[in-house]
Parts: structure tokens; C-alpha cells; sequence
């Protein structure tokens, strides 16, 4: 059964130990600049891991066609013999969540090992089901727009006039 990658980032306290085992997984060293998720900081104290959510934009944007989805469980994966290692794939990103690697020279992106969700000192990573995916997104809305009502009461209040 396929698998999604969420976050509860109410949990993340930006420690990056997802980062460090995503550079160890791919790389064999701990290094986040070369990591496939990121934890980005937004605010002090608000902190929230960036990983693909699988939407595969990148993928039709490759001339080399080195990007592909997983029939069995739906991720994209990089095919790294065709990958000539343009950046392509990663200004067709909306989220920033593909990168080429300086070293290799090939596309790095989440691969849904679950190592980061092993290693989450918070448990705020979670795989889940794909069919459970629907009920955390709204969830998540739901945070953010609690969690920030100035900005939710600028996106739908009108004022009178």
C-alpha cells in the first residue's frame, strides 16, 4: 500500500535530525546542505521540516525523463544514469523540495525511506496511508490558520463598508 510523508509541525522543535539522517541515507555523511528534506525557520520557536509531497511536477519538467513514479508505491524517484544533472527539475519544484547535488551532480529529492521518521526526536514526521493523507492536510490547515487568525481574518474576513 503506498505510503505519505506528513509533518505535525506543531511538534518540530528544528533540531535537524531529519535532515542529518536524509544526507546519511543518500550520501553516507551527515551533512544537511545535501539533505532531501529541510527544516526551514520561519519565526523563533516556529520550525518546520520541507520534504516532496510527491506531486511530480519535476518529473514533467525533465528533458533527460530521469525522474519517474514508482508504480508500486507511487513516489518519484530519480533515475540517476539518465540524470545529466541540470537544474531543471528543481526551479519546477513549488516547493523547493528538489535539489541537485554539488558532489554527484545528480537530483536529490525524498524517496519515502522513513528514516527521518525514525529518528524524529518529537515524532512530528509520521508515514501514513496514502487513504489517511486527505484527513492530516486538512488538519494541518486547520493548525495554520488557528494558529495565525490575523492572517486568516485578512485571506476571508471583509470588513463593512
Amino acid at each position: 500500500m503506498a505510503k505519505a510523508l506528513v509533518v505535525d509541525s506543531r511538534l518540530c522543535v528544528g533540531c535537524g535530525r531529519c535532515e542529518l539522517t536524509c544526507s546519511y541515507h543518500f550520501f553516507k555523511v551527515f551533512n544537511p546542505y545535501r539533505a532531501a528534506i529541510k527544516v526551514v525557520k520561519m519565526e523563533p520557536g516556529i520550525d518546520t521540516p520541507v520534504f516532496c509531497i510527491q506531486c511530480g511536477a519535476c518529473m514533467v519538467a525533465c528533458p533527460e525523463g530521469a525522474l519517474y513514479r514508482d508504480p508500486e508505491t507511487l513516489v518519484v524517484k530519480v533515475n540517476e544514469e539518465k540524470c545529466k544533472g541540470c537544474p531543471i527539475c528543481a526551479m519546477a519544484c513549488p516547493y523547493g523540495a528538489i535539489h541537485v547535488d554539488p558532489e554527484t551532480g545528480k537530483a536529490v529529492k525524498c524517496d519515502y525511506c522513513g528514516e527521518c521518521v525514525e529518528t524524529c526526536p518529537q515524532g512530528a514526521l509520521k508515514l501514513v496511508d496514502i487513504e489517511e493523507l486527505p484527513w492530516f492536510r486538512a488538519r494541518s490547515m486547520a493548525v495554520a490558520t488557528t494558529a495565525a487568525p490575523q492572517m486568516a481574518r485578512w485571506l476571508w474576513y471583509k470588513l463593512p463598508r
